[in-house]
C-alpha cells in the first residue's frame, strides 16, 4: 500500500510538471490555426480588390457568394461563444457604394472610394471590410509581425498586394518554413500569398 501511494505521488509530480507544456503545446497550435485562417480571410479579400478593380466588399458573405472564400472561418482563440473575427474597416474617407440601378450595390456588393483613411473596426459595422482581427485581447506566446497581442494581429488584403516574390507573397502551407516574426506560412500543401483562391484544399471539419 505505501509503494502504491508513492508511485500515485510520483505520477501526480510528473503530471503536474507536465500540465504547462500541454497547456503551451494547445496554445501554440491554437495560435498557428489563427494566422491560417485569418491569412485565409486576407487572401480573399486580396483577390476580391484584384477583381473589381481596388473595391472592398461589403461583407463577408459578398466574398463566399463570389467564390474567393470556401466558408467563413472561426477564430480559434476568440473569447466570445460565437468565434466570429473582428472586422476591419476602411474609415475617414468618403466612401460611396458602387451602386446600380435602383440603388443596390454593383459588381458583388463592392463599396469604393479615394484612397486613404484609417483602418479599424466601425461603429455602424458598415464599410468597406479590408481585414480581420481577433477580438482576444490576450498575450500571445509567439510574435506575429512584431506583435504580442491576438487582438494586435490583423489580417489585411492589402498585405497581400505586393509583387509575386515580394516579401509578402507566399503565404503558403504547412510543411514549409514559418518566419521568425510569426509569419504565415510557405510552402506545399496551402495555397501561396497569390494565388487565386479558386481551388481552396480541402479543410475539413473547418
Amino acid at each position: 500500500m505505501a509503494a502504491l501511494l508513492v508511485a500515485l505521488a510520483v505520477m501526480a509530480i510528473v503530471m503536474g510538471a507536465a500540465m504547462p507544456t500541454w497547456s503551451q503545446m494547445i496554445r501554440r497550435e491554437k495560435e498557428e490555426e489563427l494566422i491560417f485562417r485569418g491569412t485565409q480571410y486576407a487572401r480573399a479579400i486580396n483577390q476580391y480588390q484584384r477583381k473589381f478593380a481596388n473595391a472592398s466588399p461589403a461583407s463577408l458573405d459578398v466574398l463566399i457568394e463570389q467564390r474567393l472564400l470556401r466558408k467563413k472561418f472561426k477564430d480559434p482563440l476568440s473569447p466570445n461563444k460565437d468565434g466570429e473575427f473582428q472586422l476591419i474597416y476602411l474609415q475617414n474617407q468618403n466612401t460611396t457604394g458602387a451602386q446600380g440601378r435602383g440603388g443596390a450595390p454593383a459588381r458583388g456588393g463592392a463599396t469604393s472610394g479615394p484612397i486613404g483613411g484609417s483602418i479599424g473596426p466601425s461603429p455602424t459595422g458598415r464599410g468597406a471590410v479590408v481585414g480581420v482581427v481577433s477580438k482576444n485581447t490576450e498575450q500571445s506566446i509567439r510574435l506575429y509581425k512584431g506583435k504580442n497581442r491576438y487582438s494586435e494581429w490583423q489580417f489585411l488584403g492589402m498585405d497581400l498586394s505586393t509583387p509575386q516574390g515580394g516579401p509578402a507573397a507566399g503565404a503558403g502551407g504547412r510543411g514549409g518554413q514559418r518566419g521568425r516574426d510569426g509569419g504565415t506560412r510557405q510552402g506545399g500543401g496551402r495555397e501561396g500569398g497569390n494565388t487565386p483562391m479558386r481551388g481552396f484544399p480541402s479543410r475539413e471539419g473547418r
